[in-house]
């Protein structure tokens, strides 16, 4: 795996759980509500970093909307932090024990964590080669943790595709009007809004 070291973008940071709540960075986005409905949303694996490269750092992006997004439902408590959950550069199914830790130090219950599988480009000739089309695909695996139970309770696959000018630009921030202008940009956004729908519709009939 080829790791990016903070002053290049990190893609992949380490969820470090510390027993000491002081020393957490997670950032609340609104205030605790029914401990029951408390979500902290991780940073996200990318698991081809050089396909992203024209993004504007996805691996935190997409969680950070996802969690804004979930919020303006107003039926959890939504919570945030750019660290990866795991305890090595591997984004490996977390151990009740690490769960466990995770939900005593952030107070949460659920813990959503992602990975980026695919944002390649591929060429489709068109007219006996005269033309070609670019397509873009996008997919996207979203874990849910119930994180006071220690068990995996949703994996969730999210894919969605672009075509033509499908490069988006470092220069536009992650879900600018600029961004989401962008066809790629556009189909990012489309698929955060469907798994933020999907996630709400999962967990608020949980018990």
């Amino acid at each position: 795996m080829t790791l990016f070291f903070p002053r290049l973008r990190v893609f992949l940071v380490i969820l470090v759980v510390s027993q000491v709540s002081g020393l957490c960075s997670a950032q609340a986005l609104i205030p605790a509500r029914d401990p029951g409905r408390s979500v902290l949303l991780t940073g996200f694996a990318v698991a081809h970093p050089t396909q992203v490269i024209d993004i504007d750092d996805i691996a935190l992006g997409f969680p950070r909307e996802l969690a804004r997004r979930l919020e303006q439902g107003q039926q959890f408590s939504v919570r945030s932090t750019p660290e990866l959950l795991s305890f090595d550069w591997q984004l490996t199914p977390p151990t009740p024990k690490m769960l466990a830790q995770v939900a005593e130090t952030y107070k949460t219950r659920y813990v959503i964590s992602g990975d980026v599988r695919n944002a390649g480009i591929r060429i489709q000739p068109l007219v006996f080669g005269l033309w070609e089309k670019k397509i873009r695909a996008l997919d996207v695996e979203i874990y849910v943790y119930d994180a006071q139970a220690g068990t995996l309770v949703e994996r969730l696959k999210f894919t969605g595709n672009a075509t033509g000018d499908v490069m988006v630009g470092k220069d536009y921030s992650f879900d600018s009007e600029a961004f989401r202008f962008t066809p790629f940009g556009k189909a990012i956004d489309d698929l955060i809004e469907q798994s933020a729908q999907e996630i709400s519709t999962r967990l608020i009939v949980r018990p």
